[in-house]
């Protein structure tokens, strides 16, 4: 029995995919610090819960438990770049989430369906990956830092929820690949 790396997340839609792609060009040309590693637009989300190496039965039970998630579809606001854990120590760059209730709603109704499968994690803080740092360069982490902290505010866009979905995750020396293998509809 192969296992698979899997998470649950939520995909944004095209319009939410091309504004992070506009950030990370234009906004902080991300490309030109040699310390990031951007995320490609088509593999941004946001994570609900990282559930690792997943056995065949386990996904099946974990699929089941899914299914019996009920709840609205709704709506969350992207806005403010920062990083994680802070601006000082970048590790990840991300656009945070606000209006999150229900999210964090969704999240604890997906923690609870997963008891007694899977355990939860300890913390949950919604946001958008779009760079991680792979080698920090202080002179460039300086220079994000800069371009960052005026954005920490900046509107990004409404992204309507109306599924989440069962991801898998195979990684790659080009970075991970994304496949969904269930969606779920609110």
């Amino acid at each position: 029995m192969q296992s698979v790396r899997a998470f649950i997340a939520i995909d944004p839609d095209n319009e939410i995919r091309q504004r992070l792609l506009t950030i990370q060009r234009e906004t902080l040309e991300m490309h030109q610090f040699s310390s990031v590693k951007v995320v490609h637009p088509l593999a941004t989300h946001i994570t609900l819960s990282f559930l690792g190496n997943i056995t065949p039965p386990e996904l099946s039970t974990i699929r089941d438990a899914l299914r019996s998630v009920s709840f609205h579809p709704f709506c969350v606001t992207l806005n403010g770049i920062g990083a994680f854990p802070n601006m000082r120590k970048m590790r990840v760059i991300h656009v945070g989430l606000s209006d999150s209730a229900d999210l964090k709603r969704l999240h604890q109704l997906i923690v609870e369906s997963l008891t007694g499968v899977h355990a939860a994690e300890k913390r949950f803080d919604p946001h958008i990956t779009i760079g991680r740092v792979k080698r920090a360069i202080p002179s460039e982490m300086k220079d994000l830092a800069n371009l960052m902290a005026p954005l920490s505010t900046l509107f990004v866009g409404r992204l309507n929820v109306s599924s989440f979905q069962l991801k898998k995750s195979t990684l790659t020396p080009n970075g991970p690949i994304y496949d969904t293998l269930e969606e779920f509809k609110l």
